[in-house]
């Protein structure tokens, strides 16, 4: 690792665990308790518990096969658990997610991330951003006829909010380039203001430096570092890289044999 490479993480480090993230106090919190899952006999998830809060960045890591796109397939309703239970509790209301639809998750609060980025490719960055607005009004033929003007509004706003986006993930300079022309780490910049975009507060991201160069991976995980302390959303990420992310995250989660363990950072140690 080169020296400047030491300096960004130790300066990652430092930002991530600072007092600006511990003097806010968490506006959503993601909770599960007990979750259970076998396959064919073959137990996946065994009692599995998770506590993450709004600002917060964890790390859920284990071997191949060991359960962790399984958990994120049931934080984001794609699968119902045998056993146990979760909710997200956000400005003063708690949703039991474990009844949900991954499209009304989606709504609720909760965006994942897949590791098989999809932009629509002959669309602009911030086309693609602004395909995730929600509840807009144009798409209704009564509004676009008769609320002219407030469906232009709510456009004028859609649209700063996603150059918003972009420019917080360090994409606005491409915000007019089509997803066929942008690199891979690029794609997932889009990919992941497309999750803001939706308003989420929960981010599930599936392996996000997969592809990446050093650089790349670098500059990704200083974006989520930011993203996270300055927007105080919940990220969830699976990552084999585990040296790029682990100086930005709070929480290190570990799946083996079916069980997840927990480290926190306190200080410069991480505790169970």
């Amino acid at each position: 690792m080169t020296m400047q490479t030491c300096a960004q993480t130790e300066a990652l480090a430092v930002s991530r665990h600072g007092a600006s993230t511990e003097a806010k106090a968490a506006p959503v919190r993601l909770s599960a308790q007990g979750l259970a899952v076998a396959f064919g006999g073959q137990q996946v998830l065994r009692s599995v518990d998770i506590e993450l809060q709004g600002g917060q960045i964890a790390l859920l890591r284990g071997p191949n096969g060991c359960g962790k796109t399984t958990l994120l397939n049931i934080l984001s309703g794609f699968l119902r658990p045998d056993a146990g239970n979760a909710t997200l509790a956000f400005n003063g209301s708690a949703v039991d997610i474990l009844r949900q639809a991954p499209d009304r998750l989606a709504r609720l609060g909760i965006a994942r991330l897949w590791q098989d980025i999809r932009l629509f490719p002959s669309m602009t960055a911030l086309e693609n951003v602004l395909a995730a607005s929600p509840h807009a009004l144009g798409i209704h033929p009564f509004a676009a006829v008769f609320a002219p003007a407030k469906v232009r509004s709510q456009e004028r706003a859609f649209r700063e909010q996603a150059m918003h986006w972009l420019d917080l993930l360090g994409m606005a300079d491409r915000a007019h380039s089509s997803g066929d022309r942008l690199s891979v780490g690029q794609s997932k910049r889009v990919a992941i203001a497309r999750l803001l975009q939706t308003g989420a507060q929960v981010l599930l991201l599936d392996e996000p430096l997969a592809g990446l160069d050093r650089e790349s991976a670098d500059k990704l995980v200083h974006d989520l570092n930011r993203l996270a302390d300055t927007t105080h959303k919940a990220l969830l990420v699976v990552e084999h890289n585990h040296d790029a992310i682990t100086p930005v995250c709070d929480i290190r989660l570990t799946l083996d044999d079916g069980r997840l363990h927990r480290e926190e950072l306190e200080g410069q140690t991480w505790v169970h």
